[in-house]
C-alpha cells in the first residue's frame, strides 16, 4: 500500500487544483457557446473526456470540448466555424486532422481540444467516429463514482511501462478502456490480477455473456473489449500485439514485486560511446536511411514509417543482407535504423536452376552459359542445374543508395509520405555516422530493450 500511497500523492489533483480546473472549465465553454450563438443559437459546447470524468491526473492540463452540431452541418461548414471559434477564444491555434478536423489551442495555461460533432439521438445514427464520445462520457459518469483514482492509478503504470496512448505512435491503451477495465474489475489492482490470465484474443464486455466465438470472428485485435454504446465497436481496437503483451507481463511481475519505478520509471542514460559498445559486443553493422520527417499527423506518419521499416527490411534480405532487426527514430529528420550482420557481402552468390533434364533446363543454360554477370559455367549439383552469379550489390548502403536513386518509390511499394520524403532529400548513414545525436534515445531503446522498471 505504500507504494500506491506514493504515486497518488504524486497523480491525484489537489482541491486547489480541481476548482482551478472547475472555474476554467466553467469559462471556456461559457465564451465557446457565446460565441457558437452568433452562427446558430442550436449550437452548444460541452467538456468531455476524462476532466469531465474526474479520471485526470494532476500533471495533466488537458480539456477536451466538443461543439454540438444539427445533423443538417456539412462537415466543411463545422470546420469553418470551430475553427474561427477557435480563433477568437484561444491562443495559439493549430488545426489538426482525423476523420473530420478540429483545433488544438492553450486557454489560462491548459492544452484545448475543440472538436465538432453531431448531437445525434443515440450512436446508430453516427455520422462520424467522434460522435460517439458525449455517449462515452456519459456511461463512465454514471458508473465511475468512487473509481477515479483506480482509473488513474491504471492510467500511471501504463504511462510508466510505455503502454498509455491509442494514438498511432503507442498504439496502447486509451483512457477510455483504462476506465472500462476498472469499472469491469472494479480496482487497480483487480485490473492487474485479470491481466495475469490474459490471452491473445481475450473478450471482455459489460454487457453480460456474449459469444466469444463469434466475436473473435468479427474482431481480430490482441484484446477486444466490446464497446458498451456500440456493439459493433471494439474499445481495444488500436492496441498492438506488442503493447497488449507488454501489459500482461509487468502485470504479473508488479504484483510479484511492487515498485514505484513501474509508475515512474528512471530516465534512460545514453551515451554514444555505451552504445559503440554494445555494437561492438554484438559484433554487428549499423545502416540508416535519413530524410527530412513529414509534415502529416503522427496518425498517419507513424503507421506509414512501420510499413517503410517492413519494406526496406525486405529490399536488403532480398539481396542476402542478414537483418537482425530494424527501428526508427522521429524527430528533425526522421532516421531508419536497420541492424545487419554485415554491410558487405561476397560479390559471388549460387543460384539455384531447375532439376535436370526438365522443360525449363535449356532456357536456363542458354541464359547463363556465357551470361554477363556468372562466375562459372552452369553445373550440376545434386539434381538440379546450379550456376554462381555475380551479385549487382556487395554493399547495403550502394543497394539502398540504389533503390532510392532509381525514383517511383511510391509506384514500387513504399508509403506515400515516407516516398516523397526519400527522393526530396535522404541520405545512406553507415555505422559511426548513425550515432546521430538526437536519435541516439532511440537506438538505445532497440539496442538495450530493457523494460522501463528495469533502468
Amino acid at each position: 500500500m505504500q507504494v500506491i500511497e506514493e504515486v497518488l500523492s504524486r497523480i491525484v489533483p489537489t482541491p486547489e487544483e480541481e476548482a482551478k480546473l472547475r472555474e476554467v472549465e466553467k469559462e471556456l465553454v461559457a465564451r465557446i457557446d457565446s460565441e457558437a450563438s452568433q452562427y446558430d443559437r442550436r449550437l452548444y459546447a460541452r467538456l468531455l473526456g476524462s476532466a469531465s470524468r474526474g479520471t485526470w491526473l494532476r500533471y495533466q492540463k488537458d480539456l477536451d470540448v466538443f461543439i454540438f452540431f444539427p445533423e443538417e452541418y456539412s462537415k466543411e461548414e463545422m470546420e469553418r466555424i470551430v475553427t474561427s471559434i477557435a480563433s477568437r477564444v484561444l491562443k495559439r491555434v493549430e488545426k489538426r486532422y482525423a476523420e473530420h478536423p478540429y483545433v488544438r489551442g492553450e486557454f489560462r495555461g491548459y492544452d484545448v481540444e475543440l472538436v465538432p460533432c453531431y448531437a445525434i439521438k443515440d450512436t446508430s445514427y453516427l455520422k462520424s467516429a467522434v460522435d460517439r464520445t458525449p455517449f462515452h462520457n456519459d456511461y463512465v459518469k454514471k458508473r465511475i463514482s468512487g473509481l477515479e483514482n483506480e482509473v488513474r492509478l491504471l492510467k500511471q503504470f501504463l504511462k510508466g511501462i510505455g503502454c498509455y496512448g491509442a494514438e498511432a505512435k503507442v498504439e496502447g491503451f486509451s483512457g477510455y478502456l483504462c476506465e472500462l477495465l476498472v469499472i469491469k474489475f472494479g480496482s487497480f489492482i483487480r485490473v492487474l490480477e485479470a491481466a495475469k490470465h490474459f490471452k491473445r484474443g481475450e473478450v471482455l464486455s459489460l454487457r453480460g455473456d456474449v459469444d466469444e466465438k463469434a466475436v473473435r470472428r468479427k474482431f481480430s485485435s490482441p484484446l477486444i473489449f466490446l464497446d458498451p454504446v456500440d456493439e459493433n465497436r471494439n474499445v481495444a481496437a488500436a492496441l498492438s500485439l506488442q503493447r497488449f503483451s507488454e501489459f500482461i507481463y509487468a502485470a504479473k511481475e508488479y504484483l510479484a514485486n511492487p515498485r514505484l519505478e513501474f509508475f515512474f520509471p528512471r530516465e534512460r542514460e545514453v551515451s554514444e560511446q555505451a552504445l559503440r559498445e554494445l555494437l561492438r559486443q554484438r559484433g554487428t553493422a549499423l545502416i540508416a536511411l535519413s530524410f527530412p520527417t513529414p509534415h502529416v499527423v503522427d496518425d498517419i506518419l507513424y503507421p506509414q514509417l512501420r510499413k517503410a521499416q517492413r519494406f526496406f527490411e525486405a529490399v536488403l534480405r532480398n539481396e542476402d543482407f542478414g537483418v537482425v532487426g530494424s527501428a526508427f527514430h522521429v524527430g528533425e529528420k526522421t532516421l531508419l535504423f536497420f541492424e545487419l550482420t554485415s554491410t558487405e557481402i561476397p560479390a559471388v552468390k549460387l543460384h539455384l536452376g531447375p532439376k535436370v533434364n526438365s522443360p525449363h533446363e535449356p532456357r536456363f543454360l542458354k541464359k547463363y552459359v556465357g551470361g554477363e554477370n556468372t562466375l562459372s559455367r552452369p553445373f550440376i549439383r545434386g539434381d538440379r542445374w546450379v550456376v554462381y552469379l555475380k551479385r549487382k550489390h556487395v554493399r547495403a548502403d550502394e543497394l539502398l543508395k540504389d533503390f532510392i536513386d532509381a525514383g517511383k518509390l511510391r509506384e514500387r511499394g513504399v508509403p506515400s509520405h515516407v516516398a516523397r520524403a526519400l527522393e526530396a532529400g535522404a541520405e545512406v548513414l553507415v555505422g559511426d555516422n548513425c550515432l546521430v545525436e538526437e536519435a541516439l534515445p532511440s537506438l538505445a531503446e532497440y539496442l538495450d530493450p530493457r523494460f522501463p522498471w528495469e533502468r
